[in-house]
């Protein structure tokens, strides 16, 4: 965080400006934030957009040092989850959008989306991460809620990959630009792939630390943190449920472009 202390709507100016900025402040300003001032960022926040100023997709787009991350409690962290929220919400729509009206010249749109929404998903993972770092002992609520604020997490990135899987890609082949189609998009499955692996790599982590935390209910005793309840996606069988469909519309993507 700089030294001298942005306002939020300073912030959100700048990054809505091009995808270079949206990095830069993302990685300087708001990764090592108090969480709520996180909270109103993306709670406002609305990028990417496209610009007649600059619209170039910017090298090197992955989230910055995660050590920089601040968290305090399970309640903030909440608080700063409804605001992370409404940014994926109105970025999903605008997905959605974009590859229900197909066109050569919104596929940078497309991109420029899906990869914000992934960069914000891999800081959602590790905020959690953090999150469960600050206590050995938790209440049933504060599992609950690291539980949910998880589960939103990657539901939301195998929306987004569906979205942008091979029934869109099918509709920019009817544009009979097929090789240009393939041009642009061919790192984009590159760029899918890794976002699944790293989230792969995080659902890992959160694993390693929830078999060494306790859970305190009410008038019984302590247990660990139960992988499954409430119909989530931390049992066995629903991630292996999980990543079928992920990889399926990874391969539906890279199939369309013929890799």
């Amino acid at each position: 965080m700089s030294q001298t202390q942005q306002t939020i709507s300073t912030l959100i100016r700048e990054a809505a400006k091009k995808e270079e900025n949206f990095k830069r402040i993302l990685n300087e300003e708001i990764l090592g934030e108090q969480p709520e001032r996180i909270g109103e960022f993306f709670a406002k926040l609305n990028i990417p957009r496209s610009t007649k100023a600059d619209d170039t997709l910017t090298d090197g787009f992955v989230l910055g040092d995660p050590a920089k991350i601040v968290v305090t409690t399970f309640a903030a962290e909440a608080a700063v989850a409804e605001g992370i929220q409404k940014y994926m919400d109105r970025h999903m729509r605008k997905l959605k959008w974009h590859t229900a009206h197909p066109a050569l010249a919104g596929i940078a749109n497309c991109v420029r989306l899906y990869r914000a929404m992934g960069i914000v998903t891999d800081l959602r993972i590790h905020r959690v991460i953090v999150l469960l770092h600050t206590k050995e002992r938790m209440t049933v609520e504060e599992w609950g809620c690291a539980r949910e604020l998880l589960n939103r997490a990657y539901r939301e990135l195998r929306d987004a990959s569906g979205i942008v899987s091979s029934p869109w890609i099918d509709a920019l082949f009817g544009l009979d630009a097929r090789d240009e189609v393939i041009a642009e998009l061919t790192p984009f499955a590159d760029m899918v792939g890794g976002y699944i692996q790293t989230c792969r790599e995080l659902r890992d982590a959160v694993e390693v630390r929830r078999v060494l935390m306790e859970v305190k209910p009410a008038a019984y005793p302590v247990v660990r943190p139960p992988r499954y309840f409430g119909g989530d996606l931390l049992d066995v069988g629903s991630w292996r449920h999980y990543w079928g469909e992920l990889s399926g519309h990874l391969d539906s993507l890279r199939n369309s472009l013929g890799l």
